[in-house]
This record gives structure tokens, sequence and C-alpha cells, in this order.
């Protein structure tokens, strides 16, 4: 791990295990350079790794910053003693209005009645998505390989918002039955594999 990436770890377990945190509360916390403190939660909050959950117009240091689920799972697969603590993370976190509603944003159920369960389901979500994240920098890095048919399907759907895009593919999906049949398969697949999610769901909430 390089100097810089150890400095943006240690800064964010602060944040974790202190915050949320001010720039000067940072300091405090990490006995870092002032300078580099700003540095780096300027880089974390710019790569969407932390946010603002407390602004005071009054001064810079009363800005205060806290994680966002993105952020807790970079680190999630960075850091070793960061991951051990994982659920006592989350039974702190969840007790702050800000770290709630990115909870909610990502399906997560709030209610303060199963934390054991919560918690849980917060860990296993750390799992999957790092395993997701760390996917992603292996096809950046160009040790793996992505087909092209799974790139065609990820930027048409990119182009789907533009309406010039959409019209020249429900032409072509009505002109061509190659394409046409492509799709439709594709499809099929998506939802056979979304049943079976959902009924796997469905006989695990039975249990």
């Amino acid at each position: 791990m390089s100097t810089s990436m150890q400095t943006s770890v240690e800064i964010f377990r602060a944040i974790m295990d202190h915050g949320p945190l001010t720039l000067y509360s940072a300091k405090s916390q990490t006995k870092m350079p002032i300078g580099t403190i700003h540095r780096h939660l300027k880089q974390l909050e710019k790569t969407g790794k932390i946010r603002v959950y407390e602004c005071n117009k009054k001064g810079r240091n009363k800005i205060e910053y806290g994680p966002t689920i993105y952020g807790v799972v970079s680190f999630y697969r960075q850091d070793i003693e960061f991951a051990k603590k994982i659920q006592n993370y989350f039974l702190i976190w969840i007790e702050n209005k800000e770290f709630q509603s990115e909870l909610e944003k990502e399906g997560f159920d709030i209610k303060l009645d199963n934390l054991k369960k919560s918690k849980q389901i917060f860990q296993k979500y750390m799992d999957y998505f790092s395993g997701v994240e760390e996917q992603i920098d292996v096809i950046k890095r160009g040790e793996d390989t992505v087909s092209r048919d799974i790139l065609i399907m990820i930027s048409s759907g990119l182009l789907s918002s533009n309406p010039h895009y959409q019209q020249l593919w429900t032409e072509l999906y009505s002109s061509l039955p190659g394409m046409r049949k492509s799709l439709d398969n594709y499809m099929e697949n998506m939802i056979k594999s979304y049943k079976e999610l959902e009924a796997n769901s469905s006989l695990n909430n039975l249990l």
C-alpha cells in the first residue's frame, strides 16, 4: 500500500472511530499536518468516499465529514483491521441520521429493533460489494476481459436515455430479427435469474 493510500486509510478510520470529524478534529485524532488532512479529505470527498454531514457556514473548520457506503466498502477491502470491526462500526453509525440516509439509499431497513440481523446483513453487503469493486479494478487494470456482448449491453443502457439513440435502437430492434432474438434471449435469461433470486429469497425468509 502506498504512503498516500495509507494516509487516506488512517484518516477514514479516524472518521469511522470518532466522527463525523471536522478538519481540525481530524488533526487532533490523527496528529497529521493540517495541509495533509485537508488534501486527503478533499480527495476522499471528490471520489465519493466521504461527504459533508453537517456544515456551519461560519467557518471551514465547522464542516463535518462522515462516511458514504461506497467509502466503507472501499476501505473494507483495503484494510484488514478495519474489516474486522465492520459490525461494530455499523452499530455505532446506525445512530447517525446522515448515515441512516446512506443505508436507506441502498435499501437497508434502518429500524433499530433487530440490530443483530441488520449488522450481519451489513457485513454480507460489504463482502459482496468489496468483491464487485475488486472485479472492477481487475478489469480497469486489464487483468481480465469483459465480453463484447456485455460491453454492448452496458453501452446500450448508457445510451438509452438519449432520444436519438433510443429511436435508432427501436428501429433496429424492429428491422433486424437476429438482433431482436439476441436481446430477447438476454432479457429472458435476466428474468429467469431474477425469478430464481426472488424464489430463493422467499425461501430464506421462511426458514
